[in-house]
């Protein structure tokens, strides 16, 4: 079952090298424990959500730990390690963490697990589902990326097309498609989410088949998507997850479509979101925001439409 959940303002706030190792706090008043997939560094969603737990910690006092940058083999042994150790909530970041999530969770019944950037609970009572809309964001960017092309052809460029990158690649094509039929639109897995010289390369290969325009879902490799881009000039950035303007003070960034790992974080860490269900934050809960930097007038119009229908549930896209 799916759950769309509205927050204050105040609780779902837009903010904008390590080791590998776990660290905690030390103070006691309830425990939470995050497994990241990358580092907490990497500027994307990896450090906003890590951020997120730790103004938990701060404001509540929470007992926290963290481990960075698991690989696949490492999933359900860390994970089982943190329930041995009495964590009360164990977040899994990233699309990757839903099988070794759903094992682990039937092993400890009375552990709280959240799949957070996913969207499947394997029907485990004791673990819940929370993300910010893929959809939606990825419509958005595909009515910016269609209102600032010039040659009719555009990419997105993600790490592994996992159950929310594909929603998000999907509603990007539709949106391209609503605004011009004609545009021309490619998908490319670089299968690293932090690989910078990949994602460079990429994205210059792209320009050199005429795309000027890339949509990059990535992690600290976005880094990569905007040397290219001021290398080639000829091309074109819509961020998404962060805003590339401010991280990267790129000049191709046309726009950003920014997500708010920050607030799902930190409402994840105090225990908000821990009933079994599937939660979606859309744009109608502070969930994304489009950032607009070179646009035309009628592509700032369109963006405010799309926004406008979006929180008003109007466009038709699977959540």
């Amino acid at each position: 079952m799916k759950k769309i959940l509205i927050f204050s303002l105040v609780a779902f706030a837009f903010v904008s090298g390590c080791s590998k190792k776990t660290v905690a706090s030390t103070e006691m008043k309830g425990s939470v424990a995050m497994v990241l997939s990358g580092l907490k560094t990497d500027e994307a969603f990896n450090q906003y959500t890590y951020e997120g737990m730790m103004r938990a910690t701060k404001e509540r006092g929470i007992k926290t730990a963290y481990r960075e940058e698991v690989s696949q083999d490492e999933q359900i042994e860390i994970i089982r390690q943190f329930a041995q150790q009495g964590y009360e909530i164990i977040i899994g970041q990233g699309g990757q963490f839903g099988e070794a999530l759903q094992q682990v969770a039937k092993e400890f019944p009375n552990t709280k697990f959240v799949f957070s950037v996913g969207t499947d609970t394997g029907g485990i009572p004791n673990l819940t589902a929370a993300t910010v809309s893929y959809s939606q964001a990825g419509y958005l960017g595909g009515i910016m990326a269609a209102h600032a092309t010039k040659t009719n052809k555009v990419a997105m460029i993600t790490g592994v097309f996992y159950a929310s990158q594909s929603q998000m690649r999907d509603s990007f094509k539709k949106a391209l498609a609503d605004v011009n039929p004609k545009i021309e639109f490619t998908a490319i897995e670089t299968n690293d989410w932090a690989d910078t010289d990949t994602a460079y390369n990429a994205t210059k290969a792209l320009a050199a088949q005429g795309y000027d325009v890339v949509f990059p879902c990535l992690d600290a490799a976005g880094a990569g998507v905007a040397a290219a881009a001021d290398d080639t000039k000829h091309i074109a950035i819509v961020g998404s997850v962060a805003d590339y303007a401010a991280i990267y003070n790129c000049k191709a960034v046309v726009g950003s479509i920014d997500f708010n790992w920050e607030g799902l974080g930190y409402i994840e860490a105090c225990g908000e979101l821990v009933d079994g269900k599937v939660h979606i934050i859309g744009m109608a809960q502070d969930g994304i925001r489009a950032i607009v930097n070179n646009l035309s007038d009628s592509g700032k119009e369109a963006i405010e439409n799309a926004k406008k229908d979006l929180a008003e549930g109007k466009i038709d896209i699977p959540d």
